[in-house]
């Protein structure tokens, strides 16, 4: 393979897909974190992460040509690497499909809310309870609920 740089035309189909991706990656934002659409949420970020992934694959797979075995071994890498990080994604939100909804009775109950260190999209929301298995169980929640629950905190949540 040469040394010189190789210039490539951008594809429409290119334009394409990462349009799709940032309006996937968009719609994922304005999913609610809690309520009977949360896991087009996850699944809004599966598809993401995999359309890139699949992406990253099919280019390497694509680009023909004498590879060092150095070179050829990196792109192995790269594509075991997009495998596991879509597989990673993709295993929670497979289980949690699978399981279905679960109920746990929480006590001692706290709501709290942090800042994330970036990001417009930083102030993030927790509900903190034990369940009857003595665990301490925190989920994420929607800002809604964190006001609801935080105004009925003094009357015994």
């Amino acid at each position: 393979m040469d040394n010189k740089l190789v210039k490539r035309k951008i594809q429409t189909y290119e334009i394409i897909l990462c349009i799709f991706v940032l309006a996937v990656v968009a719609a994922g934002l304005l999913m609610p974190k809690t309520g009977s659409l949360v896991m087009i949420d996850e699944i809004c970020d599966i598809v993401a992460v995999w359309t890139v992934c699949i992406y990253v694959i099919v280019r390497i797979i694509q680009s023909r040509g004498r590879f060092q075995a150095s070179v050829k071994a990196v792109r192995i890498l790269v594509i075991a690497a997009c495998v596991v990080i879509g597989v990673l994604f993709t295993g929670s939100t497979a289980l949690d499909l699978v399981s279905g909804p679960e109920t746990a009775q929480l006590t001692d109950i706290q709501v709290s809310r942090s800042q994330a260190h970036t990001g417009i999209f930083s102030l993030h929301y927790y509900l903190t309870g034990t369940d009857s298995r003595g665990e301490r169980v925190r989920l994420e929640i929607s800002g809604d609920d964190y006001t609801r629950l935080s105004d009925q905190a003094p009357r015994g949540l």
